[in-house]
This record gives structure tokens, sequence and C-alpha cells, in this order.
């Protein structure tokens, strides 16, 4: 009985549903205790002290706020945003709903995504020049602006400077 017990142990072991593991149990080793190093993240690589910051030339003349990924930069209802740089439009639409009418542009260098916007004139495929116009700035709730934000090419957000 015990032959066949093991027969199916191996045989289960060898199709890899358990794993069976050999202890020499007369003479335990201590194995000594090392601590794993822990690999940073993409965000905390970006975001440190001596990472390169990126400056980008603010898209619309207003008072950015500082968020989690980007800018909120705070505007007239009136203005135009436009493009920070040459680029190729990736996306223009409305289908993330937390950004409202968006617009992402791939400079070569980076991603630049312009968010809340409340008209655009631009479209996917498009290239578009430098400080051209991409699109009306948005009403939110209480004011008048549009979220901006920089990321890599593997859509990760970049820490970044507006410069005016």
């Amino acid at each position: 009985m015990k032959i066949i017990f093991l027969l199916f142990l191996t045989f289960l072991s060898s199709c890899g549903l358990i794993h069976i593991e050999l202890r020499d149990i007369s003479t335990p080793k201590e194995i000594p205790h090392q601590p794993k190093e822990i690999p940073k993240r993409k965000e905390e690589e970006k975001e440190s002290p001596t990472a390169s910051r990126i400056f980008v030339k603010m898209p619309v003349r207003g008072t950015p706020i500082k968020t989690k990924r980007g800018y909120f930069i705070k505007t007239s209802c009136d203005e135009f945003f436009r493009a920070t740089e040459e680029g190729r439009v990736l996306y223009a639409g409305d289908e993330l709903k937390s950004y409202g009418w968006l617009v992402i542009v791939d400079t070569g260098r980076y991603i630049a995504v312009y968010g809340k916007a409340q008209r655009l004139f631009v479209r996917k495929g498009e290239r578009v020049r430098k400080w051209q116009v991409l699109g009306k700035v948005g009403k939110g709730t209480d004011m008048c602006g549009i979220t901006f934000e920089v990321r890599d090419h593997d859509g990760m957000p970049i820490n970044f400077e507006l410069e005016r």
C-alpha cells in the first residue's frame, strides 16, 4: 500500500499538481536572514530628486494648480488651449468620462494630455504644430480651465514643471 501511495505522489508531482521536497532532518541548517531588496516602482523613480525634470510651456494663460498627476490650469471661460510642442494626435474624444473632452498628443519626447475641454478642434491622427489651437477651455462645477498632464510612452505620469 505504501508503494502505491508513493507512486501516486510521484505521478502527481511529475504532472505539476503537487510539489514534493525531500529534506535531511538529521542535521538542521540555519539559514541566515537576508532582507529582500524591494524594487522601486516607476512612479517613485520619476519623482526622485535626482531624476531630471521636464519643463513644459503652459498650454493656456491662467493659474496652475498642482494635482496628483499634473496640473489644473484655471483660466477664463473664453480661452483656447494650444499644443505645447508639435506632434501627432493619438486621441481626441469624450469616452473617458473623468476627463471630459480629451486630447492626447504624442510629441516624441513625451505624451501631452489635455482634459476637461469644452470643444475640440483636432481629430485623431492629425499632425499638430507648436502653439496650434487644440480646443476651447471647459467649465467645471465652479471654474473654467483644463487639466494638463505629461506622460511617458508607457502611459506613466511624469513629474514636470510648467513654464510661463
